[in-house]
């Protein structure tokens, strides 16, 4: 006798049932189906597990498809060709009488000539006078009095060095070992150990790069991992967007606290599973100024096996002063068990020239993952700690004399001043009517907003007006300031204060009033749901930083003869 249906698994009750519903159908056709609902099933599945949602899913569909249109792509086509024509327009200036060179020229240049022309490029850009006015947000971290003497110190080691390359230690030792000091003096203020190691890299982007590479590379290596991803707030900079379109990695971005703009270290975790190679946190971020929980990311980490990478590029030579120069400030470095590498930019707040940046590893079993090493090639055994082959030896040499020249008293003052400064800015804002803060100012990075008026508005005033050069923010639209040498002079951060309050108060007078002029431009970006339109006016942005003056008709037949 048949068993009851109640007495049979459910397995076997879908399999009575599935048999029942196709008794009447050929085998072929229930074969047909069979493979048509489980591609159906597994496409439902890749939705709902993808690192991008469905619903951003669907409006980059939406959106697409709207593209295509051909009122809709014309109308797009006239708006980013008026944004090109701006740009040019805002770009690309030069001195009364510059002479464009399209091709090179026919004969020598005598340095007298030539270093006319670059004394002329030199005061036109004016980078000194927008320094000593501290009008400049981040950008050129050195300042303040000394700037000039300080400058020439910087030149001289440079020019020492101008031809070495540590591609060749055995030809330029000395370059080898500064480079090794470097490392070396930087991981001691992160309090790494014996075990600790680290590289010089360009910048801070090339160490978040080749940080996601030995995290990429470990994992598949140790853990197996085929589908790599990290889990990160949107808060960290794009340096991580740009590894992993790089080297294929998927991203899992949080959304930060609303409150603190901290990283959400509950729903990094729950974003989190078995191929998640490395988290990020940031001390701190740039947008902000917060400094994510080192700590909280560092065990979550630990359970999953993962990496945990910490960004100090931005906090760079303050954040490893902060209790030296008496402000409370959290462990966040290789003293916390779970951290596994940090970066950390020396052209920044170590005031080295552009550009240098050090990367450090918990241990070599990360960083060997980092390296770039080819055996077989017909031109010599050939291996790179980094992207690039050849270096300037001349940058790794001003790194060295700005960390030796400053030294543990240099740079605990300077984080003194710094961080004093920013704290007045911020309390100053604080007493503006119209404005808040975004979040506490934990370091250098002062941010605001405003729940009255569109913040875009004070781009008119503060920036066009009064020559600040400030960071707009978006996701929320803000404003931030980054501290630096530059602004610790006396006098300034009153004045900016005092300008600040002065702009506001205008907009006041009729808060409710729509942003206009290119001020407009930046809400509007944010108000756009296809960010593949940006995409193409940064595009635009990014050709014009490298174009120049078309040739006048009668110059371009020359040439071409």
């Amino acid at each position: 006798m048949l068993k009851s249906l109640e007495t049979i698994p459910l397995l076997g009750q879908l399999l009575l049932a599935f048999n029942s519903m196709t008794r009447h159908y050929p085998a072929w056709q229930v074969a047909a189906g069979s493979v048509f609902m489980s591609s159906i099933i597994l496409r439902i599945r890749h939705l709902l597990l993808d690192d991008v949602s469905p619903l951003a899913k669907l409006k980059k569909i939406v959106f697409g498809l709207a593209r295509d249109i051909p009122m809709v792509a014309n109308q797009i086509k006239e708006a980013v060709d008026k944004t090109s024509a701006d740009l040019e327009k805002s770009m690309i200036k030069m001195p009364a009488d510059w002479k464009v060179s399209h091709a090179l020229p026919q004969k020598r240049m005598a340095t007298t000539e030539l270093t006319g022309l670059l004394e002329n490029l030199s005061q036109w850009q004016k980078v000194g006078d927008r320094v000593d006015e501290g009008k400049v947000s981040g950008t050129i971290y050195t300042g303040g009095p000394d700037f000039a003497e300080y400058t020439k110190l910087m030149n001289k080691s440079a020019s020492l060095f101008q031809w070495s390359n540590p591609l060749h230690p055995g030809v330029f030792p000395g370059v080898r070992q500064m480079e090794a000091e470097v490392v070396k003096m930087t991981l001691a203020l992160f309090n790494g150990g014996v075990k600790n190691c680290g590289v010089v890299t360009s910048g801070g982007t090339e160490s978040i790069i080749m940080a996601l590479k030995a995290y990429r590379d470990h994992g598949i290596a140790v853990r197996g991992i085929t589908k790599p991803n990290i889990v990160l707030p949107r808060t960290a900079h794009p340096a991580f967007d740009k590894g992993c379109q790089y080297f294929g990695i998927s991203m899992r971005k949080v959304h930060e606290d609303e409150e603190t703009r901290e990283a959400d270290y509950k729903a990094m975790a729950a974003a989190a599973d078995s191929n998640t190679i490395a988290f990020v946190g940031s001390v701190p971020q740039y947008p902000h100024g917060s400094v994510d929980n080192i700590k909280e990311l560092a065990k979550i980490s630990k359970k999953f096996g993962a990496g945990l990478h910490v960004d100090c590029c931005l906090g760079s030579f303050l954040v490893p002063f902060m209790r030296l120069a008496g402000f409370d400030f959290p462990e966040f470095d290789f003293r916390v068990n779970g951290v596994t590498s940090i970066s950390c930019d020396t052209h920044k707040y170590g005031l080295a020239p552009k550009g240098t940046s050090v990367l450090m590893y918990s241990s070599t079993n990360y960083r060997k993952y980092q390296y770039s090493v080819f055996p077989d090639w017909p031109g010599g055994i050939y291996g790179t700690p980094s992207v690039a082959g050849s270096r300037s030896g001349s940058v790794i040499a001003s790194t060295w004399a700005a960390l030796m020249h400053h030294g543990v008293e240099g740079y605990v003052d300077n984080c003194k001043s710094i961080v004093t400064v920013a704290r007045k800015i911020a309390t100053g804002i604080q007493n503006i009517p119209g404005l808040k803060l975004v979040c506490d100012s934990r370091v250098s990075v002062v941010a605001w907003t405003s729940d009255v008026f569109d913040i875009n508005r004070l781009v008119t005033g503060i920036v066009e007006e009064k020559g600040w050069d400030l960071n707009v923010l978006q996701f929320p639209s803000a404003m931030h300031i980054a501290v630096t040498m530059a602004h610790i002079n006396e006098g300034i951060a009153e004045k900016f204060v005092s300008d600040l309050a002065e702009c506001t108060a205008v907009v006041m007078q009729n808060p409710s009033l729509k942003v206009h002029g290119s001020a407009a431009l930046y809400g509007m970006t944010q108000a756009i749901p296809d960010r593949s339109i940006i995409e193409d006016v940064v595009k635009v942005y990014i050709d014009t930083m490298t174009k120049v003056v078309e040739l006048p008709a009668e110059e371009a037949k020359v040439l071409d003869a």
